[in-house]
């Protein structure tokens, strides 16, 4: 496998294994957090092809001042957000619905995980998932986001008090629900 120095070297003059060693270096990474935010496997797979498509359009201006890495990751999570507003109806991601399927399957801690996360705000879930589950460093979320790194630290800080509350009240409800079928 080629590294990103090497394709980005390659990509920038138009050579065609450098993009196809962008595409594998990053693509599955991309796609998870695309199917994250969209939660819909076709949805996230034309992210995916979007993101591509823009960053090799315009890969002679890619500075290096990020990771390439990061630099990919931006694209993915606008051209997601914009994806997902076309397809999203105003009333929200349908939380409701997911908590009631999952509460009827049973589904496991990560699922549970991801429908508390659903009921953030998205930056809220976008800082969290970039940092927990993407394991970002800080500085790179806040590049993402487009904030400076001391916001970021403050967002960050307040998002896990939200989820920690939310995640308190699904396990209260959750031991009502069972002194209740008792």
């Amino acid at each position: 496998m080629m590294n990103d120095a090497e394709a980005l070297k390659l990509a920038i003059r138009g050579r065609e294994e450098g993009f196809r060693a962008i595409f594998a270096n990053h693509s599955t990474f991309l796609f998870t957090h695309a199917l994250r935010i969209l939660k819909d496997h076709q949805s996230a797979e034309d992210a995916v092809q979007e993101t591509f498509a823009a960053a090799f359009r315009a890969i002679s201006s890619f500075r290096g001042e990020s990771q390439l890495r990061t630099w990919l990751y931006q694209i993915l999570y606008h051209r997601s957000l914009r994806l997902a507003g076309k397809k999203l109806p105003a009333t929200g991601l349908g939380e409701e619905a997911a908590a009631k399927e999952s509460e009827a399957k049973g589904i496991d801690l990560k699922n549970d995980v991801e429908a508390v996360l659903n009921r953030l705000c998205e930056r809220d879930r976008a800082i969290l998932i970039m940092t927990y589950w993407d394991e970002l460093p800080l500085r790179e979320a806040a590049q993402l986001l487009e904030i400076n790194e001391n916001n970021a630290k403050i967002i960050l800080f307040r998002a896990r008090n939200r989820f920690a509350s939310l995640w308190s009240e699904d396990a209260t409800d959750g031991k009502d629900r069972e002194n209740h079928e008792m």
